[in-house]
């Protein structure tokens, strides 16, 4: 029989009608939960069995159903009009719900034993949790922050990014109503972190579609307004407004942040987010598209996105020799999870790219071997498996 102590750390979710999410995630804690894991629930208003659900399994659970909501002021829409919204995209308006999701998160993290909290959403899966090495990190309290993968699923492509989701309460706490991030709880404090091997701890987040989520978007307006040098709350913003339809205010917010006093990384990502706008805007073959992208290469070489966009472009207009030499190029750059990523950026996207090329540039053999690694890195895929015959 094994022995074991009841795991060092508590996991705490926010939720509000997550009655269909919710068992599939407590399945995945199921390891967790077996060794005496704690389960922290606050449920924000839900309508559905989301409470008797958490309940029935053993969760701590509280409820706060009108703790947390606000609504969006006159003076607040106004400001949020007058200096983030462009060419007349209009995104905020008088009596929009707000939610603070900060102060939900910091209010379950409180009703946690453990000191040590893990974050999670009601659409999250825990694919990998190896609680003994994670005790292992708390319990040496060498770290305030322990970082973790998250590959997430949302309008259709997956995508990876580092989450700081577990964490010290003690020496960090939540900020932000929408986007939340992690924070010192005490100024000048730098709490560190420390990354987690992703067969240690790995979670996959399946976005609901079908919530209306517009409340997050006047959230995250009204946290850049509030910290306007803040440039990683510029750069989701302007993530959320292009997804939304607001492309001429997201560029806007990505072409702001080319700047000094800005990191390299930062800047780089938002060249490349500004370059998907403008061929919204204007089209695809624009000059300034393809200038904003060689910019975004320069401003961070360890960068894979900008030499793929400029891959693809090069593809879709018949530059196969190009779009080859952008996907190598891109390829040479090791793969590294910071902000988010498009997974196939950091996987078969570059093979793909080089197999098609590849075949129309009479090199049958190179890309017979490129399309061999992207049928073996995603085998289910149509696309390989209807090029197979091409390749024959």
């Amino acid at each position: 029989m094994k022995s074991w102590t009841r795991p060092a750390f508590s996991v705490a979710a926010i939720l509000r009608n997550e009655s269909r999410a919710l068992p599939r995630l407590l399945d995945s804690l199921a390891d967790f939960r077996s060794r005496g894991g704690e389960v922290v629930v606050l449920d924000t208003g839900s309508s559905d069995e989301t409470v008797s659900i958490a309940t029935e399994a053993g969760c701590v659970v509280a409820r706060a159903p009108r703790r947390f909501n606000r609504v969006l002021t006159a003076e607040q829409a106004e400001r949020i009009s007058a200096l983030l919204s462009k060419n007349g995209e209009s995104f905020a308006k008088t009596g929009d719900r707000i939610f603070n999701f900060a102060g939900a998160r910091n209010a379950a993290d409180a009703l946690a034993r453990k000191n040590f909290v893990m974050a999670v959403d009601g659409c999250d899966i825990v694919e990998a949790m190896d609680v003994e090495f994670i005790d292992a990190h708390v319990r040496a309290n060498d770290a305030a922050i322990l970082l973790f993968e998250t590959r997430r699923l949302h309008r259709g492509h997956w995508v990876l990014e580092l989450r700081d989701y577990l964490h010290d309460r003690r020496r960090v706490r939540w900020f932000g109503r929408a986007h939340n991030q992690i924070v010192p709880a005490r100024p000048n404090q730098h709490p560190r972190g420390v990354p987690l091997p992703p067969d240690r701890l790995r979670v996959t987040h399946h976005t609901d579609e079908s919530k209306q989520r517009g409340h997050q978007l006047t959230g995250m307006a009204l946290d850049v307004l509030e910290s306007p040098h803040a440039s990683q709350r510029r750069l989701v913003l302007g993530h959320e407004l292009f997804a939304r339809g607001f492309v001429h205010s997201a560029l806007s917010l990505f072409e702001g942040l080319d700047q000094e006093g800005v990191s390299r990384s930062v800047r780089s990502v938002a060249l490349s987010m500004a370059a998907l706008c403008l061929a919204r805007l204007r089209g695809p073959s624009d000059e300034a598209v393809t200038d904003l992208l060689f910019r975004a290469a320069r401003r961070d070489p360890g960068h894979r996105d900008p030499l793929l966009q400029l891959a693809r472009l090069s593809l879709e207009a018949g530059g196969f020799q190009a779009a080859a030499s952008f996907a190598m190029a891109a390829l040479a750059i090791p793969p590294r999870v910071t902000f988010t990523q498009l997974e196939e950026n950091l996987r078969d996207g570059p093979h793909a790219i080089l197999y098609w090329a590849l075949l129309w540039l009479g090199r049958p053999a190179e890309a017979r071997e490129h399309h061999r690694i992207c049928i073996t890195m995603d085998p289910a895929n149509p696309v390989y498996r209807d090029h197979a015959r091409l390749l024959a």
